[in-house]
């Protein structure tokens, strides 16, 4: 091997490794999740967003949604029930209430739980406070949207 072509080596192992970033996701009674990452894409309070590696830092709040986490040609999907996104050049954090990978969610108990809370919204007590409930409701939503995305990936 000659030097040009070990430098040459040296350059696209570079490259290939600036392209990705640490991703990290913790949430209370849970282990936290740990891997590298080319792409994420997670649900803001104001929108999607996605992150690659050198991304600007700032910080997010988000909503109950599914978590995208693009690995070369791999994809994996997680409900993320809400929290806060810290992102910085070589690394994204997720403080989230709660995660769940698409594969182990329980599709009929989010179906249940959604038709439960649209239960409750639509009895409109006098009284109580709806914003839990609202709460609820989207984070069914956004459970069975993520099994949904997951159903469709695997077609």
């Amino acid at each position: 091997m000659t030097v040009d072509s070990s430098q040459s080596i040296a350059k696209h192992l570079e490259k290939a490794m600036s392209n990705t970033f640490q991703f990290q996701v913790v949430a209370p009674d849970k282990p936290a999740l740990a891997e590298e990452a080319t792409l994420v894409v997670l649900p803001g309070e104001m929108g999607e967003f996605g992150v690659m590696a050198q991304h600007m830092a700032f910080i997010s709040t988000l909503k109950p949604g599914t978590l995208r986490i693009v690995k070369d040609q791999s994809r994996e999907l997680y409900f993320v029930a809400g929290g806060f996104a810290e992102v910085n050049q070589k690394s994204v954090i997720v403080l989230a209430e709660d995660y769940e990978k698409a594969e182990e969610i329980d599709a009929e108990a989010a179906q249940k739980a959604k038709s439960h809370a649209q239960e409750q919204l639509a009895e409109k007590k006098e009284g109580v406070d709806l914003e839990p409930i609202r709460h609820a409701l989207a984070r069914a939503e956004a459970r069975l949207k993520t099994v949904e995305e997951a159903k469709s990936l695997r077609k």
